[in-house]
């Protein structure tokens, strides 16, 4: 009989639903979840050291359990389900659509570091759309102060409004200081190209370079593969 411990987390939790959300918000914007990844990341730490020392995972696996974790959390707006199961292959049962992944490109002698999400289905994707979270480090692994202008050949650009408590939508182009931007498009043709998102990267009136990322269209969603974000090369 298949033995299974089931923690539902529910992050939306006196102080912090509070501080964090507008009152009648069902559930955290992704910037609000980003208050809480340092906290929330010691906490998956010391439960994957426990189900690893009790073999529910194993050493090789205790990397992708954490990320499929993480994207959890935030694709269900502070409703993580964690599960640890004692069949074998557990991570199997993951959806790549709640799966986190952090890219990184270089960028004019620096470090382009994106958090997003491995894969974005509009059909049944409880996100608004594809997060993405940029910020930039310099040669020595410091965070750098930096902006971002976001450009995308196909669909649009939505941010969390704290006064109206949603994501709303800013068009084809996109701002970040380091906030996380949403990018959103309907549900792909079959023969659909991929769509390419562009981050130019700015220190005051300084550009230091652009990145791309290239999304793969997958059935019914958009994919982002370990490597599909890259320098852009001058032409």
């Amino acid at each position: 009989m298949l033995k299974r411990i089931c923690t539902v987390l529910f992050v939306l939790l006196l102080s912090a639903s509070c501080a964090l959300s507008a009152e009648g918000d069902p559930l955290l914007s992704v910037d609000d979840l980003l208050t809480l990844e340092d906290s929330y990341q010691a906490f998956l730490c010391e439960l994957e050291e426990l189900a690893v020392s009790r073999g529910l995972i194993t050493e090789e696996e205790r990397g992708a359990w954490h990320d499929a974790q993480m994207g959890d959390f935030f694709q269900n707006g502070g409703y993580g389900s964690i599960l640890i199961n004692y069949t074998p292959g557990v991570l199997a049962y993951t959806r790549e659509e709640e799966t986190l992944v952090e890219l990184n490109a270089p960028v004019g002698g620096c470090t382009m570091e994106l958090l997003t999400m491995r894969r974005y289905t509009p059909q049944d994707s409880s996100l608004s759309g594809l997060m993405l979270t940029p910020s930039v480090t310099d040669a020595s692994g410091a965070p750098m102060d930096i902006h971002c202008e976001l450009r995308a050949t196909s669909g649009v650009f939505l941010k969390w409004d704290a006064l109206l408590g949603t994501y709303i939508n800013v068009g084809a182009s996109a701002q970040s200081d380091g906030e996380t931007v949403v990018w959103s498009d309907q549900t792909p043709a079959p023969e659909a190209r991929g769509p390419v998102i562009t981050f130019t990267v700015k220190q005051g009136e300084q550009v230091l370079g652009e990145a791309v990322l290239r999304l793969n269209v997958d059935g019914t969603g958009y994919c982002v593969e370990d490597g599909a974000l890259t320098a852009k090369q001058d032409s």
